[in-house]
């Protein structure tokens, strides 16, 4: 299990343990910038800083479009009140951040801080004083909680962006968690092990008549993952909106049940999104999620489904297969993937104030 625990008995509501300001004042720091609330109207400006800073925090990644405007959507998020942005003399974004509120909070009520600044605008105190509205905000969000457990502000970072790994730090943030990316290159020619599924297990494509069969899987599978929330309905219909999301080469396993016709016992999901290939030298396939539910564990089941996956990325003229693994999963998923020859990429880090 994670550190997180289902009953907390011994801990008061948050909005008992959390003190949290009244009002949360816009930053003004930065020669010649405009500290507002965000708005949905500044996506374009807030794609392209994200881009620009992104060529030295996320080399090989990129935000999308889609990505902004499902975030801006969100039932859980008020851009006016969870988003701050600043801009300089000429319109041009030069940082923005936001604290995000969790749909579900089942055993952690976890606020994401996400943030970034513009390269040639580092140095200033921009960043520490985008992070003090964070966490101002953040603070806000937890002091709102009836809940009994455990309240977390959390931010990510990759593990070179050393700069922002201190700031959390100096901020009361601990390394809380190791995240690796993981590269497999798709021969063309060599054939993926496949062996066979459990008795009474078949492969489908997703479609959408497995929407909630599928989730509940995804549900079950992560539960016992370090900080693992529910996703919820909507947070699923969200991702799977995205153009990026490949139902076309995502994979569940399923088996007979007398109540649901048929059960959901594992699943593997895709993207790919070809405005990111040039990053990385050529096509490729991103495993969003690979998880067998907890009573379906043993039986090799995770590795067919990734063994199928594989092939079908190489039939789709895809170079790469690339992924994110918890360094520490309880799962035992690192050990698969670098059986099969996937190989640490990349490592970053999430960083967490416990409350």
């Amino acid at each position: 299990m994670s550190e997180t625990a289902h009953h907390h008995p011994e801990l008061s509501a948050l909005r008992d343990r959390v003190s949290a300001p009244s009002t949360v004042e816009l930053p003004a720091v930065g020669d010649g910038l405009t500290w507002r609330p965000a708005s949905p109207g500044d996506i374009d400006l807030i794609l392209d800083l994200t881009h620009a800073a992104g060529k030295t925090d996320h080399p090989r990644s990129l935000v999308t479009r889609d990505e902004l405007e499902e975030g801006f959507s969100s039932e859980v998020f008020d851009p006016g009140r969870d988003a701050v942005i600043a801009v300089d003399a000429t319109g041009r974004a030069v940082a923005f951040g936001s604290a995000t509120a969790p749909a579900a909070q089942e055993t952690i009520v976890w606020v994401e801080l996400d943030g970034t600044v513009a390269p040639d605008r580092r140095g200033e105190g921009i960043g520490t004083a985008l992070l003090a509205w964070q966490e101002a905000r953040g603070l806000q969000h937890l002091a709102a909680s009836d809940a009994t457990l455990p309240g977390w502000l959390a931010a990510g970072a990759q593990d070179h962006a050393t700069p922002a790994i201190r700031l959390l730090e100096a901020h009361g943030y601990e390394r809380a968690r190791w995240w690796l990316e993981l590269e497999l290159e798709l021969d063309l020619e060599a054939p993926v092990a496949e062996p066979p599924p459990g008795p009474g297990v078949r492969f489908v494509p997703y479609g959408e008549e497995w929407t909630e069969r599928a989730r509940a899987a995804m549900n079950d599978s992560f539960r016992d993952h370090w900080g693992s929330q529910p996703v919820t309905a909507a947070e699923w219909a969200s991702g799977h909106r995205l153009e990026a999301f490949r139902p076309d080469l995502s994979l569940l396993a399923v088996t007979p049940d007398t109540h649901e016709g048929e059960r959901v016992v594992g699943f593997v999901f895709v993207d790919a999104e070809p405005d990111e290939w040039p990053l990385r030298g050529g096509p490729f396939g991103y495993i969003t999620a690979l998880g067998v539910r907890r009573d379906a564990r043993g039986q090799g089941l995770a590795r067919t489904l990734l063994a199928h996956v594989l092939r079908a990325l190489r039939e789709a003229g895809l170079e790469h297969a690339v992924l994110d693994v918890d360094a520490d999963s309880p799962t035992g998923a690192l050990g698969l993937y670098q059986s099969l020859g996937f190989t640490v990429t990349d490592r970053s880090i999430s960083l967490v104030k416990r409350f």
